[in-house]
């Protein structure tokens, strides 16, 4: 694989995954766009490898708190974990259950370029029930809830979510963080949380897949850079997302989807 066109879809990757636009759309669409082959495999677990990389640096002082905490018996530190452990089964059992029929749909570019329009409805009806929550905690005199706030179903919900979209073209971080708002959480806590749950799913994801991969099929050079891409734009789209979602909407990301959704169905069609 030549190093630019590695280094442009780890930026893909590492941009789309958390930003909620579906990294996985993305990953399929813009080789189509460009008449590239699909990338394949291994290289798809080394861009996921960048992004997991670039979570556990950003969130590395929450989690030795959380470990810390759950090692020295604290309540809340306990709570989170088992928040993170039920939100993430869902996806565990999609991944192994249905890992076929997901697998067929990273090759169907314009199905992943109409689904954006799935993304972009999600996305503008979180944000109307949000709308919801706020007047009616306004009227009570109270403040939307916080990541520790959580409850168990909500935990799950957002794994539910997070497990619907392992399907190309429905954002991972859009599905994740609209659920936790539809439960009435503050955006920035909303986007924390879907994003330490994907550390578990991007963890399990690489563990399945790593015996399978062959570096010499794409390169060392082009395995590298896309890495070093991903890891770079991801932690970029992290810190960028969380300090965007404290005081703006998701409904730029929703006009996005709205417009690239059938514009890239006409060019990858």
């Amino acid at each position: 694989m030549p190093f630019l066109q590695a280094f442009v879809l780890g930026a893909v990757q590492g941009l789309t995954e958390f930003i909620p636009i579906s990294s996985s759309g993305h990953l399929v669409i813009v080789p189509a766009l460009f008449g590239w082959p699909q990338p394949g495999l291994s290289f798809d677990v080394m861009l996921h490898l960048g992004s997991l990389v670039a979570l556990l640096i950003y969130f590395s002082g929450d989690l030795v708190d959380l470990a810390r905490g759950f090692v020295a018996g604290d309540r809340g530190a306990r709570k989170m974990t088992w928040f993170l452990a039920l939100g993430t089964m869902p996806a565990v059992v999609a991944g192994v259950a249905l890992s076929e029929l997901f697998e067929d749909q990273f090759e169907d570019a314009p199905a992943a370029a109409l689904q954006l329009l799935i993304t972009a409805v999600i996305l503008v009806g979180a944000e109307l029930v949000l709308a919801h929550h706020s007047r009616r905690s306004a009227k009570r005199g109270v403040h939307l809830k916080t990541m520790d706030e959580m409850d168990n179903l909500t935990a799950l919900s957002v794994g539910v979510a997070q497990a619907v979209a392992i399907i190309p073209g429905i954002s991972r971080s859009g599905s994740t963080i609209a659920t936790a708002l539809a439960f009435g959480i503050r955006r920035e806590d909303a986007a924390r949380f879907a994003f330490l749950l994907a550390i578990p799913a991007l963890i399990g994801a690489s563990l399945l897949e790593i015996p399978d991969m062959d570096i010499s099929s794409i390169g060392w050079p082009a395995a590298i850079g896309g890495t070093a891409s991903s890891l770079a734009f991801s932690y970029i789209a992290i810190a960028g997302l969380i300090r965007f979602l404290k005081n703006n909407t998701l409904y730029p990301f929703a006009a996005y989807c709205l417009v690239a959704g059938p514009v890239f169905y006409l060019l990858v069609r």
